[in-house]
């Protein structure tokens, strides 16, 4: 060991790294949360080396880095001290779920969300870390056009939302059940659930949070055709939010593909094919399921302006992006609306 390294070293380090993290400098927080938990197993402390480790792989995920976050997370799930702590593992099984998820591996996501699930419930005194797994394993199951399985959790998901849980996670909680409600066409059941969200997540505790809740709460909206001004509204708190907080690029491009949406179920067809296509052109960065449904959205966008040909190019993509997700629901759906083109076209 560095003779001029102190033992407390580590701890200072983890205060700036936490520090790095609250104010958004995601790069800085995982160089120095990496310093940390080098210190704090080079002095045996070995919890915080497990908490600074942890803290890194968070702030790949910030820094859009997914695979970088799973393969620090594997490590962490394989470690010891993670399979001695009941919450440990869990916070690791969510965390893997969403890491899934963001890559497109739905089935898989799903399954390590239902690990976490069945570890939270196992861990005392721990109801924000059960409603945290409940919400990664929900989300993944709807992201695979398993909505009724999906509902179903939704269910046991609101019975953990008691008057003991902080503000912040009941607003996730409610946000994720107003989301399926949704996407089983049930507009007035996912209004309710999100305005409960929006009652509960505060802008002034987390703006990146509440960038992503009116984002995510408007391209439920417009995926329900539910355009109005409302959703308008969703659309413009999440682009005033991420224009201070930044984000990384797949923040970005999931946020612009929201407002290429809106353009198109507006009739903006010419101005929403001008913003799908770099979102298109950079799909690599971002989930294999969301790249879908650019390239669907460019499509349909291509043939309203009067482009078939290029229209069904930009859908078979879609198509074959939903099939190697795992949405068969929305692979299927793809396929109705080539064959709608194919039709126009004919006629």
């Amino acid at each position: 060991m560095n003779q001029t390294q102190q033992p407390g070293e580590h701890v200072f380090l983890e205060l700036r790294a936490r520090d790095a993290w609250s104010q958004r400098e995601y790069e800085s927080a995982q160089s120095i949360a990496r310093e940390a938990a080098g210190l704090a197993a080079s002095h045996g402390d070995e919890n915080a080396w497990w908490n600074m480790s942890f803290l890194e792989a968070e702030c790949f995920k910030k820094l859009g880095n997914i695979r970088e976050a799973e393969a620090h997370a594997r490590s962490l799930q394989e470690h010891p001290l993670t399979g001695r702590y009941p919450d440990l593992s869990s916070r690791v099984a969510t965390f893997l779920a969403v890491a899934l998820q963001g890559q497109g591996d739905l089935a898989a996501a799903a399954e390590e969300a239902r690990r976490a699930v069945a570890i939270a419930a196992s861990a005392a005194d721990s109801p924000d870390l059960h409603i945290t797994a409940q919400h990664a394993l929900i989300a993944a199951l709807a992201e695979s056009d398993q909505l009724d399985d999906a509902w179903q959790e939704c269910l046991r998901l609101a019975e953990l939302i008691t008057a003991d849980v902080n503000s912040q996670t009941a607003g996730k909680a409610y946000w994720v059940i107003g989301n399926v409600a949704y996407l089983r066409r049930d507009a007035a059941t996912g209004t309710d659930y999100h305005r409960r969200a929006a009652s509960n997540l505060s802008p002034s505790n987390d703006l990146d949070l509440w960038a992503r809740f009116n984002r995510a709460s408007a391209a439920l909206r417009l995926a329900g055709g539910v355009v109005e001004p409302e959703t308008l509204e969703c659309i413009e708190r999440a682009e005033l939010a991420a224009s201070i907080v930044g984000g990384s690029e797949r923040d970005k491009l999931e946020l612009s593909l929201t407002r290429a949406h809106w353009l198109f179920l507006t009739a903006q067809y010419d101005a929403a094919v001008d913003r799908l296509r770099p979102i298109c052109d950079a799909s690599s960065l971002i989930a294999s399921q969301t790249a879908a449904e650019a390239y669907m959205l460019l499509g349909q966008a291509l043939a309203r302006s009067g482009d078939a040909l290029e229209g069904l190019f930009q859908l078979e993509k879609s198509q074959e992006l939903f099939r190697q997700s795992g949405a068969p629901d929305r692979e299927a759906q793809v396929g109705k609306l080539i064959d709608e083109v194919h039709r126009r076209a004919q006629a």
